[in-house]
């Protein structure tokens, strides 16, 4: 059975639930109290530290690259409401009418789309054009990179391929492969768009704000399309071509209207996006505040070496944030090896790990806070359990006592695999002396990555060469459902998945029931029990969360860093001079 409510005025879904009896909501959050541009106009400069992947949707699989991506020129069935300006926080309607609502107990998902979005050619977004984005998920022989979250949560079987992994049975729009069971997993009647899950989720509406769910049309899908091309269905479209390596040009999108966007208020008529500037001098440019530099932003956090400077000085103080980075550094220990399948080693290893040694590597307290905890401190039901009760600093010789009783030969030879850069060469540098002290013998390996920032991922032919694999993970939306069962449910370890080999029935079965649990509160509440199970089993060894420190130049007005973007800049709402 469905209803309907009203939720400030937008007409939402419920679903009626155990015959009828229970209702669960659809609405998350208060409608956004939009406050329209007074002061329209002027070029916003965004400066890029780091190579852009994609733009293309699809291709798109989080950080930077999404934020923006959601902001300007894409846009969603729902999404992040902006941080203040009369918002309230949290998840709202975007290209759909309501948040959606679930039926068939939380495995269905609806979502009715509005009648005013347009791409940039003037012609009305469609469901068919939504529906066609997700399918272009599954394309990954000619797509590549992108989200997972289509294929893990929509109700699409999987298959082995010819090397023995499973992957979906679907292969893509273009390929005929399973084609019909996308057709029955996404459908469409009018502008009316459903999904169907392969189980019960009831934040799937959070998942639809990501770009692997953002709309694609089908014509504009062509040989000649690339990672960079952009078709625009928000306020700003690209000026030409992108230059990777230099970056490109975003003017106002004349088929979008405020009015029609209850989002975003995109103040600045340009956006000018530059990549290949370094962080030092990306942030230079903003202290000198000349120029371009007045009317800047950037997503690069200065360097530790730069926040006494920039704390200290009160010209520039003004125009600093500190927010937290989703970020959560880990030890994850490979279950699959000899040495981590003992669980009195994993329990000394994590005991003996000097958390506050790994924050101060990457600059102290500014930039890293210690935690034991896998989620961040922005995910609701979080807890920061320490499972072994021992400091921060470690305790090594608690740690040996462990080894010890139970009969383990010392030293214990352990295989580290981490991310290469010169600061996780620092940090895997000081946490090895409490190592050594609790009997541990670790022996590092420096695995490059594509650009600063990037993490490892160990597939399971690869893992039998690593004992323990450092990596970070953030939460693709706000809750625990999008970390604990990516890391530690042992059912989804495959080739490509985060799962390094922890396995444990328990924490399975724990994982199953706070999928089912319908009241939020109370399943985000579970998530971070479940993390603490994991800690406790010692699963992994949380190291420490980033803290990211943005200036902006001093033309800029309006500037919200918006934690539930990633903790970066909220485009939605700034201004510039003009």
């Amino acid at each position: 059975m469905v209803t309907t409510a009203s939720c400030s005025g937008r007409r939402v879904g419920l679903t009626a639930l155990a015959l009828g009896v229970l209702l669960v909501s659809a609405c998350t959050t208060k409608e956004p109290v939009v406050q329209r541009p007074t002061a329209r106009g002027g070029t916003l400069s965004m400066l890029l530290d780091s190579p852009v992947r994609a733009w293309d949707p699809q291709r798109i699989s989080g950080g930077t690259e999404s934020q923006f991506a959601v902001r300007t020129f894409l846009r969603t069935l729902t999404t992040q409401a902006p941080a203040g300006v009369g918002f309230s926080p949290g998840l709202v309607a975007d290209l759909a009418t309501s948040t959606g609502y679930q039926t068939d107990g939380g495995r269905t998902w609806t979502f009715t789309l509005v009648g005013d979005a347009k791409w940039q050619d003037g012609r009305s977004v469609t469901c068919e054009d939504v529906r066609y984005g997700v399918s272009r998920n599954f394309a990954r022989d000619r797509l590549g990179g992108g989200s997972r979250y289509p294929a893990a949560l929509l109700d699409i079987p999987t298959v082995k391929d010819a090397t023995g992994t499973q992957v979906s049975a679907y292969a893509g729009p273009s390929s005929g492969v399973g084609q019909a069971l996308f057709d029955r997993a996404v459908t469409c009647a009018g502008q009316e768009i459903a999904f169907h899950l392969k189980a019960v989720t009831h934040d799937f509406n959070q998942a639809v704000s990501l770009p692997a769910f953002g709309p694609y049309r089908r014509d504009q899908d062509t040989p000649s399309s690339n990672a960079f091309s952009v078709f625009s269905c928000g306020p700003y479209m690209l000026e030409g071509v992108w230059e990777p390596g230099n970056g490109g040009r975003f003017v106002r999108n004349r088929n979008w209207l405020v009015r029609d966007d209850p989002v975003r208020l995109a103040y600045p008529d340009v956006i000018e996006a530059r990549e290949g500037i370094t962080t030092t001098a990306a942030i230079q440019r903003i202290i000198d505040d000349q120029g371009q530099g007045r009317s800047a932003v950037t997503v690069a956090s200065a360097p530790p070496a730069l926040h006494a400077q920039l704390t200290g000085t009160p010209r520039l103080a003004e125009r600093v944030t500190t927010p937290d980075d989703p970020t959560v550094h880990l030890l994850l220990p490979n279950l699959r090896s000899p040495v981590m399948a003992n669980p009195a080693v994993r329990q000394a290893f994590a005991m003996s790990t000097n958390r506050t040694a790994f924050a101060a590597a990457y600059g102290g307290p500014t930039a890293m806070t210690p935690t034991f905890s896998a989620m961040s401190r922005n995910l609701p039901g979080r807890q920061d359990v320490n499972p072994f009760g021992v400091p921060l600093t470690g305790d090594p010789a608690a740690a040996r006592a462990v080894l010890t009783a139970a009969g383990v030969s010392l030293p214990v030879p352990v295989r580290l695999a981490y991310p290469a850069s010169e600061e996780a060469d620092r940090a895997v540098d000081a946490l090895a002396a409490t190592w050594a002290q609790a009997g541990f013998a670790v022996t590092p390996t420096a695995v490059p990555v594509a650009r600063p920032g990037d993490d490892i991922v160990v597939a399971p032919a690869a893992s039998a060469a690593f004992d323990v694999v450092e990596r970070t993970w953030r939460a693709a939306w706000a809750s625990g459902s999008t970390v604990v069962p990516e890391l530690f449910d042992g059912r989804r370890a495959g080739a490509g998945e985060a799962n390094v080999g922890f396995d444990d029935p328990e924490v399975n079965r724990a994982i199953d029931a706070a999928y089912a649990v319908v009241d939020d509160e109370t399943r985000n509440r579970r998530w971070g029990e479940i993390d603490a199970m994991v800690a406790r089993a010692g699963g992994h060894v949380a190291l420490g969360q980033a803290r990211s420190m943005f200036i902006h130049g001093s033309g800029v007005q309006g500037y919200q860093d918006n934690l539930l973007l990633g903790g970066q800049v909220d485009l939605a709402t700034v201004q510039v001079p003009h």
